[in-house]
């Protein structure tokens, strides 16, 4: 598919993206190709999560063991 840049020199992108809600990508240049790969931006709170193979895993477990409904209720006894 050929794609026109117009006189700001942007490409619309629209023709070749999937429909999904990807606003952010990462341009790179290798041997004069243009790569555009989808990203999404994470809460600078939240980036040590992704630093952190152990806790990453145990967080992707939990959501896995929730989804299959391998959950228990907890009740704490403070007051």
């Amino acid at each position: 598919m050929l794609l026109t840049i117009d006189s700001r020199k942007r490409i619309p992108l629209g023709k070749v993206l999937p429909d999904n809600d990807v606003t952010l990508f990462e341009a790179t240049v290798e041997g004069g190709r243009i790569i555009l790969e989808p990203m999404r931006a994470v809460p600078e709170r939240e980036a040590w999560l992704y630093k952190n193979p152990k806790a990453l895993a145990s967080v992707m477990k939990g959501l896995k063991d929730s989804a299959g409904g391998r959950v228990k209720t907890y009740i704490s006894k403070e007051k």
